[in-house]
C-alpha cells in the first residue's frame, strides 16, 4: 500500500509558482479574470510597441497562454513614420525574443501621413491589426489601455465638448467590426503598476518618441 501511495505522489506534478512577487500576482489575477471571462482558451492578438504598458501585456499573455493553451499572435506595428521605425521594430522583436515570446512585424506600405499624424497613425494601426486578424481568423484583439488612459480620455473628450454619450468610459469589451472584438484587461490598473511589472521582468522598456503606439482615442 505504501508503495502505491508513493507512486501516486510521483505522478502528481507540483504546480509551478508563476509569480514570487505578490504584487505582480495580484495584477495578473485581475488580468486573468477578464481574459478568461471574455476569451477563455481561444486565440487572440496583441500589439507591442516596446513601451512599459504593452510589454507587461506581452508578459501576462505569455503566462496566460501557458496556463490555458491559447494561440497568441504578438504583433509589432511599424507605422513607417520615420526612417528608423523598422529598426526600432526589430529592437522590440529582439526584446521579446530574449523572453521566448515570438512576434511578427507588420509594416505599413501605404502613404505616410504628414498631417494629423496621431489620428492617421491610429487608423493605420487598427487597419493593419484588423486585417491581420481577419486573415488569420483571430476574433479578439487585446490592448494595454489602463486606468490612467481612461481618465485622460475622459478629460480630452470633456474639453472637446462631448455630450454625455461621448464622455462614457472605455468599456472592457468593445466591438471593432463584425469580425473583431477589442478586450482591455488593464482598465482597473494604473500605468505605474504595468511599469512595475515590466521592469521586474524585462528590466527595461522603450519610450516611443512619436507617442503614436497607444495614446489615441480609444475605440468604443
Amino acid at each position: 500500500m505504501k508503495r502505491k501511495s508513493s507512486i501516486a505522489r510521483k505522478k502528481v506534478k507540483k504546480k509551478k509558482l508563476l509569480f514570487k512577487d505578490p504584487k505582480i500576482l495580484n495584477f495578473y489575477t485581475k488580468f486573468k479574470s477578464i481574459i478568461y471571462k471574455n476569451i477563455k482558451d481561444k486565440s487572440f492578438a496583441l500589439a507591442v510597441s516596446g513601451g512599459s504598458d504593452s510589454l507587461c501585456l506581452a508578459y501576462f499573455t505569455k503566462v496566460y497562454a501557458s496556463e490555458f493553451g491559447n494561440k497568441i499572435h504578438v504583433l509589432i506595428v511599424d507605422h513607417n513614420l520615420r526612417e528608423e521605425s523598422y529598426q526600432e521594430a526589430l529592437k522590440v522583436k529582439a526584446m521579446l525574443g530574449k523572453r521566448k515570446i515570438l512576434s511578427k512585424i507588420l509594416s505599413w506600405k501605404g502613404k505616410v501621413p504628414t498631417s494629423n499624424i496621431q489620428k492617421k497613425a491610429r487608423d493605420i494601426r487598427y487597419t493593419m491589426l484588423s486585417n491581420y486578424c481577419l486573415k488569420n481568423k483571430v476574433k479578439y484583439l487585446i490592448t494595454a489601455h489602463h486606468g490612467d488612459d481612461q481618465i485622460e480620455n475622459f478629460f480630452i473628450r470633456l474639453l472637446r465638448g462631448s455630450g454625455l454619450t461621448g464622455l462614457s468610459s472605455m468599456p472592457v469589451k468593445a466591438k471593432y467590426n463584425n469580425n473583431l472584438k477589442i478586450i482591455r484587461p488593464f482598465l482597473s490598473l494604473e500605468k505605474k503598476d504595468l511599469k512595475y511589472v515590466t521592469l521586474n521582468y524585462f528590466k527595461t522598456y522603450i519610450k516611443d518618441p512619436t507617442n503614436t503606439m497607444k495614446n489615441f482615442y480609444a475605440l468604443g
